[in-house]
């Protein structure tokens, strides 16, 4: 409860900071360009399995006519974008859920000094739900509220700040039904660079996952770190990275303390190329059992910008359990993040990672977690209003030791999307994936297996005319009793008349966004 209204006073204190650097920012905005764009959309949306369910399926088709409008106001150093987009939807045969929803957005990033950037975000979306969860099952909406800051103190020291506030109802991975929960997620750090490549510095992590009604998914956590990076001699050097965290779930035999860290030794064979030796020590302290893992390890880092790089190495995990035998595995160390710019007209960026680490307080608890997960990004301008896209991942999480019943689960993932512009003001695309969980407890095994793909097709005939069409296949199968298997069919074709191309905050894709692919729409 007092989480709850934590999270209202929250909300509502970055709605009054967004207010302030609103109207302070606007009123000294010289030569500010200012748009107004109101929109039209009528959208029909197909399921032939609305439920998602294995038997007695339920078709479903929804009318939406939304009518809204946008407004921005950029300048040299700020930026405010608002945008309303209210919409009536009608359902076919579930009647009692029509009625309006209410789309709010408020963007803006901020300058107030040289050194100083501040960037914020609300989303809201009306939700009629909120009273009855059980009634509303296969709608989901989320509201949104994030601030984010970094400041300059001096020369070579560099403080950061955020916020993520979402209130949201969606679909738990764990058992498929759909739940209203908070999240909110505080991070702050301080940086100091030394030296040329020299730097140290302190972060600290809050968050907590607070739903409607109790839920084993719930969960609070802290995790403070330290990192530092120093090179003795010019070719030789040296980093280190050290960190505790602490997990409070709603069942108090869950809870998990994690200390890990890890040293290195690096050698420099170029501008941008490095070789390193590495021991990474993990230790967890868990009422199943506490876990300890010995890592050597042995790569290279290939730093090619500031915000790409490449790093592979090799190495064995020798795992101790306090409740099992002693395991000992190889490791692949990956941690690749890499845009190629190969012409004015097209870029691929390529991603990859792994780790180990406690795979709770994600929405679905089932303890520690080893992880592998790659992905693909292509972006091509075949014409002047023709573009293209193909983008890709693969993910494989093997759960082992849980928090609960000792299980271990492998998780396998892989999916892409391909986006093509057929003619001049004709674009289209194709999507797909697929992911499988297995979880093998003492008590029981369970396995998931979901394949999903589909195409669209996007026509701009006229600036200010556009038609879109999607559709969708999904496949789960389980054999558990939590979730149902399901398949289902979806199509979208929506109508949109927009006057003129409407200003917003242009943001570069995130190399998050990039590897959580497995969901493409």
């Amino acid at each position: 409860m007092g989480i709850c209204f934590y999270s209202q006073k929250y909300i509502t204190v970055l709605i009054s900071v967004f207010l302030i650097l609103f109207i302070s920012c606007s009123s000294s905005f010289s030569r500010t360009i200012t748009q107004f764009v109101p929109t039209v959309t009528i959208t029909e949306e197909y399921s032939d399995n609305y439920f998602q369910t294995q038997n007695n399926t339920q078709e479903e088709y929804i009318t939406a006519y939304g009518l809204g409008f946008s407004v921005g106001f950029l300048d040299k150093t700020n930026e405010i974008y608002l945008a309303y987009n209210p919409e009536y939807k009608d359902y076919k045969n579930l009647d009692d859920r029509d009625g309006f929803v209410h789309n709010v957005s408020l963007d803006g990033e901020f300058n107030p000094s040289k050194h100083t950037n501040i960037n914020a975000h609300l989303a809201y979306t009306s939700d009629s739900q909120n009273d009855n969860e059980a009634a509303y099952q296969g709608d989901s909406w989320e509201n949104t509220a994030s601030l984010s800051a970094t400041s300059q103190l001096s020369k070579n020291t560099e403080v950061f700040l955020s916020q993520l506030y979402t209130n949201s109802y969606d679909q738990q991975d764990r058992t498929g039904t759909y739940k209203e929960h908070q999240v909110n997620q505080t991070n702050a750090g301080i940086s100091n660079q030394f030296g040329k490549k020299d730097e140290m510095g302190l972060n600290f992590l809050y968050a907590f996952d607070d739903y409607k009604s109790s839920d084993e998914d719930e969960y609070t956590r802290y995790k403070p770190s330290a990192f530092i990076t120093y090179w003795v001699t010019p070719l030789n050097g040296l980093d280190s990275n050290v960190s505790y965290d602490n997990k409070s779930y709603e069942d108090a035999t869950n809870d998990i303390e994690i200390y890990e860290g890890h040293v290195r030794y690096l050698r420099k064979y170029s501008r941008h190329l490095d070789g390193y030796l590495k021991y990474r020590h993990y230790y967890s302290d868990e009422d199943a059992g506490d876990h300890t893992i010995y890592h050597p390890s042995a790569g290279f880092d290939w730093q090619v910008t500031e915000d790409s790089k490449i790093s592979l190495g090799l190495g064995v995990l020798f795992q101790e359990w306090e409740n099992e035998e002693s395991s000992i595995d190889p490791f692949l160390d990956l941690d690749m993040y890499k845009t190629f710019n190969f012409s004015k007209k097209g870029s691929l960026t390529l991603t990859g990672a792994s780790g180990y680490e406690d795979s709770g307080g994600e929405d679905i608890n089932q303890g520690f977690s080893i992880y592998y997960q790659a992905g693909f990004d292509l972006n091509y301008q075949l014409l002047k209003r023709m573009s293209s896209n193909l983008s890709g991942s693969y993910k494989v999480n093997d759960y082992q030791g849980s928090n609960d019943n000792n299980s271990k689960t492998n998780t396998y993932q892989a999916g892409f999307q391909l986006n093509y512009q057929v003619l001049k003001s004709l674009s289209s695309n194709l999507f797909g994936s697929y992911s499988q969980n297995q979880y093998n407890e003492l008590t029981a095994d369970r396995t998931d297996d979901e394949t999903t793909f589909g195409g669209g097709l996007s026509w701009n005939p006229l600036k200010w005319l556009r038609f879109n069409l999607t559709y969708t296949h999904t496949d789960f199968d389980t054999d558990t009793n939590e979730r149902e298997a399901y398949k289902e069919n979806k199509a979208t074709f929506s109508v949109s008349f927009v006057p003129v191309r409407p200003v917003s905050i242009v943001n570069s894709p995130s190399r998050r966004a990039l590897e959580s692919k497995n969901e493409i729409y």
